[in-house]
């Protein structure tokens, strides 16, 4: 499912700001275009989680797909920018429905062993689709000669996603729940941490500790309300964090700007403009099969520090205006550290995710990222209108540079968080930064 939704997905992005251009020429309104689905997903993410942790996750995801699958045909045959917006907004409440299924699915199966690992194959699978979507949507416009063409193979990629939910895909709610016998003495949870933390290399929990603590001596200095502390100390802001950086990576670099940018600055044709989505494809399928074995072994922050840090550095040198070798090799690397943060950020959810209310969770920390795709792209519209796209480009990049040291604070954050949840639930606790081997 991972693949073929990426499939359809990629094959219409690149021309969804195009086809708003032409109903209505104004990148601006462009940007709408693309972050209106931002609002039917927002919308939805906060009630999808109760519904998935009361009726189950495949019968809600089923749901999603099938809204997802009705209005990407209406996108392809919408007539004016109007009706472009309305089906936008419409395919937006269908994929919020999924993304959060998809999401406590993977939670569900995972283990504190192979978070990483499966977070990172589930992003290969679907960097795969990013790989070969933008290679045929391309290649279908510029046979028909029809914009719309992608708009339907987006259409029958969800049309197979839904065949699998609903014959193939087996209930995973029944694997996250919580022991009935849940019940640890009031000194365990400072103990598992303890255990955690001494189960750390030392040179990386020194490292850790310190930005944590400078982290939250800024905040308590700075008079910031308390819950934000408490949302700190639990790891949910910086998930919060993490999930919008990801998700405004997506909807205003690769659902917007760049596909701009390659056609009417660097005047590429639309065969080059899917290959070079497709190159961000290729990065971010290596990375996000080493991103995966790295988590597992050294801890979240070993994807997500060097993966914010290349983020930043690649959008500089985009907004330079390299030629198209140049932006190939920019999007491969900008899709590595694009797919390098969300599975570190992915996994690090994994871990901070309460095992009993794991769909409510993730149907807040995805409103996060919803949130994103709503503002991003119209903000970012705006700054390439009024300041050039070259412009848009630095905005992104210095927040993925704030990215950074959110990353290392998660490194110290997760194991604690993940030993206090193990311990209430009268689970042993373990450490993400060297696990044991598997059980028997």
């Amino acid at each position: 499912m991972s693949f073929s939704w990426s499939l359809g997905l990629w094959a219409a992005v690149p021309v969804i700001p195009i086809l708003s251009l032409q109903l209505n020429e104004n990148i601006a309104l462009a940007g709408l275009v693309v972050s209106i689905g931002g609002a039917g997903r927002f919308l939805v993410s906060y009630t999808t989680g109760p519904l998935l942790d009361r009726f189950g996750r495949r019968g809600i995801g089923s749901v999603g797909i099938f809204i997802r699958m009705v209005f990407s045909f209406l996108e392809g045959v919408s007539p004016t920018y109007l009706s472009l917006l309305a089906f936008r907004f419409g395919s937006g409440i269908g994929t919020s429905i999924w993304g959060t299924a998809h999401q406590t699915i993977t939670a569900d199966v995972s283990t504190p062993e192979d978070r990483g690992r499966i977070s990172g194959r589930k992003q290969g699978w679907a960097q795969f689709g990013a790989i070969v979507g933008p290679v045929v949507g391309g290649a279908a416009w510029a046979i028909t000669g029809d914009i719309r063409i992608p708009f339907f193979i987006n259409g029958f990629s969800k049309m197979v996603c839904l065949f699998v939910m609903i014959f193939m895909m087996v209930e995973t709610r029944q694997l996250s729940a919580r022991p009935a016998s849940a019940s640890a003495p009031a000194t365990a949870p400072t103990q598992a941490r303890a255990t955690a933390r001494s189960s750390m290399p030392r040179s990386t929990g020194y490292l850790n500790r310190f930005f944590f603590r400078v982290g939250y001596t800024a905040v308590r200095m700075g008079n910031v309300p308390s819950v934000l502390v408490s949302m700190a100390a639990t790891g949910f802001l910086y998930v919060l964090v993490g999930t919008f950086a990801v998700n405004l990576m997506r909807a205003t670099v690769q659902d917007l700007v760049l596909p701009v940018y390659v056609e009417e600055v660097l005047g590429l044709a639309e065969s080059q403009l899917g290959v070079v989505i497709a190159a961000m494809g290729v990065g971010g399928l290596l990375a996000s099969l080493a991103g995966g074995w790295a988590t597992d072994r050294w801890g979240v922050q070993t994807a997500l520090v060097p993966g914010a840090l290349a983020a930043t550095a690649g959008l500089v040198l985009t907004a330079q205006g390299p030629g198209l070798v140049g932006m190939v090799l920019l999007a491969a690397a900008l899709g590595a550290a694009a797919a390098l943060v969300m599975v570190g950020t992915h996994a690090f959810s994994i871990d901070v995710s309460p095992p009993g209310a794991r769909g409510r969770f993730f149907g807040r920390t995805q409103a996060a990222g919803h949130f994103a795709t709503f503002v991003g792209p119209f903000a970012i519209g705006g700054i390439a209108d009024l300041f050039g796209l070259g412009a848009a480009f630095y905005v992104i990049g210095g927040i993925f540079l704030f990215m950074a040291p959110i990353g290392v604070l998660m490194g110290v954050v997760g194991p604690q968080v993940r030993a206090r949840l193990a311990a209430e639930a009268g689970l042993p606790g373990s450490s993400p930064l060297r696990p044991g081997p598997p059980s028997p």
